[in-house]
């Protein structure tokens, strides 16, 4: 019997849970120290740096999903994953346009824009605080978001672009690979590592 892939997502610390002083934020050593205290494995080091990478399993990883906080880090990051680890999809969100372009041409599988969803919640608090309906609030952001994904992927289809949803050019084929059950550390497909 087939053990289920492993899947890895890191996550950030909420910002309530850590200590500050002065009103100002807390500290990346701070930000560490919490997850260390919390029994959590953390990584800390520039995600674009192949030896970080390597510490986090990515030569175990099938896809990894890429939501730094700047443009740099995310490029960084698609681009290092490409040259050092060219069989892990990279999907990863732009900042705008020019952005997720040059994420496509460092090598991601598939770029989506990250204003989307916030600008489609924004919109329906606006709407809410109208007193429209909540059903109509619904039925108008699900429209929206419909067509919107509809236009994108009709762009990206004929672009060949993945940029905003174009899931259509990546290829979801199971490579037949032989199995060593000797190996404890074997990961199948469907490893995600962030």
């Amino acid at each position: 019997m087939d053990s289920p892939p492993e899947v890895r997502v890191s996550r950030s610390f909420p910002q309530e849970k850590l200590p500050t002083s002065n009103s100002k934020s807390a500290t990346t050593s701070d930000r560490v120290a919490v997850g260390r205290a919390l029994d959590l494995p953390v990584y800390f080091g520039d995600a674009g740096s192949r030896e970080v990478l390597h510490k986090v399993g990515a030569e175990r990883a099938c896809a990894a999903a890429i939501t730094l906080d700047t443009p740099g880090a995310n490029y960084r990051t698609v681009w290092a994953l490409n040259k050092y680890f060219p069989n892990v999809k990279t999907f990863v969100r732009a900042h705008d346009v020019d952005h997720g372009l040059n994420l496509e041409k460092a090598g991601a599988t598939a770029v989506v824009p990250e204003t989307l969803e916030p600008s489609l919640q924004l919109a329906a608090a606006v709407l809410a605080q109208a007193k429209l309906p909540m059903s109509e609030i619904a039925a108008t952001i699900n429209e929206f978001r419909s067509r919107h994904l509809s236009e994108l992927t009709e762009l990206c289809q004929t672009s060949g672009s993945s940029l905003g949803y174009g899931f259509s050019r990546v290829a979801y084929k199971a490579k037949a690979q032989p199995s060593d059950s000797s190996d404890e550390n074997q990961v199948g497909e469907g490893t995600l590592a962030i």
